[in-house]
């Protein structure tokens, strides 16, 4: 696999400039709800934000990067209730000339996900002179929780393979791709992909819900094998979910344990509290679990996830998205001999989504989830004498 050598990686990084006494990289905070209190301002800052109830929206004063040492670029993040409507517009206003858009909606379309955070980088060909952004949620201002501008160093770093592109990182925050701080819609991956000697076989790219009225709190994916692989990890994005709570998850009829999370920080934007004094984390969370390679039997095979809510749970939905599992197969046998020209190596299937497999309901009660049984996987990876 070759090395590719990405132009800047952004490091978020509260430390820097302790050998001076001064914390250069402090960030900006305006909480909106319940209600309106400005943190205090950072010494790079240099005015305050500016909340403007008459245009739903609030303006935070950016500072021009070519006066600054230390700092390299900003993130931009908004936390906010998401009702599937597209979510807060981001707008750059330079010191001279027109507005421009930077992000036509944060949220999610059509997926009332409740709690949701998204950053946007403000990199140094936008901030280089300095300005004003602008967050607007016209007519749902009431949704906007918080905005939080946090500078960050810029680095550089090498990248495995030709499509992941590391964007901006943080200690104990997840790691975030160029593609999800672009301010954009993120388009769904759907389909089955072989990488090397690893199956990602799709379970669901689109965001489901887990809790789904009259679904019992589950959602069980069918997943068809043609051969048992010798190891394998689920892995999904969370949405919803109350950091006590858990999803527990079976493989053919035998409890595994709980998706877990990765590491989150308190200091995080993203990390809020709700009305009733509950910690809450806002946005999508990655999660994975190891799969041992004995579950897995020729055939069908049954995944069910179960949302499990503590005491004092205020009941949010919880969603799945990027579901999937990876499936190790046995290395390949490459001889010495030159392949004929008509060899190709062997392709993942292209799962078909179909609407009304996606809604059925099992005997369980259990929601029923995409791929269904008839859809054919592919075969792992062949030997090649």
């Amino acid at each position: 696999m070759r090395v590719f050598v990405v132009g800047c990686f952004f490091i978020s990084n509260s430390q820097a400039g302790a050998g001076t006494g001064i914390d250069y990289f402090q960030p900006l905070t305006v909480s909106l709800q319940p209600k309106v209190i400005q943190g205090t301002r950072p010494v790079w800052e240099i005015s305050d934000a500016l909340v403007q109830n008459e245009t739903d929206s609030v303006l935070l004063p950016v500072p021009s990067l070519a006066s600054q040492d230390a700092i390299g670029c900003f993130a931009l993040t908004v936390v906010f209730q998401d009702h599937g409507d597209g979510g807060p517009v981001v707008e750059w206003i330079p010191k001279d000339g027109d507005s421009v858009l930077l992000s036509a909606g944060l949220g999610e379309a059509g997926v009332a996900l409740g709690l949701n955070a998204r950053t946007l980088l403000i990199p140094q060909s936008v901030a280089l002179d300095g300005g004003m952004l602008r967050v607007g949620y016209a007519g749902r201002f009431e949704r906007m929780i918080s905005v939080t501008l946090r500078p960050a160093r810029e680095l550089s770093i090498a990248a495995l393979g030709p499509d992941f592109v590391p964007g901006l990182a943080a200690e104990d925050e997840p790691l975030l791709t160029a593609e999800e701080i672009s301010g954009t819609d993120l388009p769904a991956r759907e389909g089955d992909r072989q990488e090397g000697r690893v199956i990602h076989a799709e379970l669901s790219s689109q965001p489901k819900r887990i809790d789904a009225p009259h679904s019992a709190g589950s959602i069980e994916f069918i997943l068809p094998l043609a051969s048992k692989p010798q190891g394998s990890l689920l892995q999904a994005e969370i949405g919803g979910l109350d950091p006590e709570s858990s999803i527990e998850v079976s493989v053919n009829g035998t409890f595994l344990g709980t998706l877990r999370s990765l590491p989150f920080s308190l200091n995080s934007p993203s990390t809020i509290f709700s009305n009733s004094g509950r910690l809450l984390l806002a946005g999508w969370r990655p999660a994975s679990l190891f799969i041992p390679a004995q579950l897995w039997k020729e055939g069908d095979n049954s995944v069910l996830m179960t949302l499990h809510r503590v005491v004092g749970d205020e009941g949010q939905p919880v969603f799945l998205r990027k579901a999937r599992v990876d499936l190790l197969f046995t290395p390949l046998t490459i001889s010495s001999a030159p392949l004929p020209a008509s060899t190709n190596p062997p392709t993942a299937a292209q799962p078909v989504m179909t609407g009304p497999a996606s809604q059925e309901t099992l005997s369980t009660g259990s929601a029923y989830g995409n791929p269904p049984p008839s859809l054919f996987r592919a075969t792992p990876p062949l030997t090649v004498n």
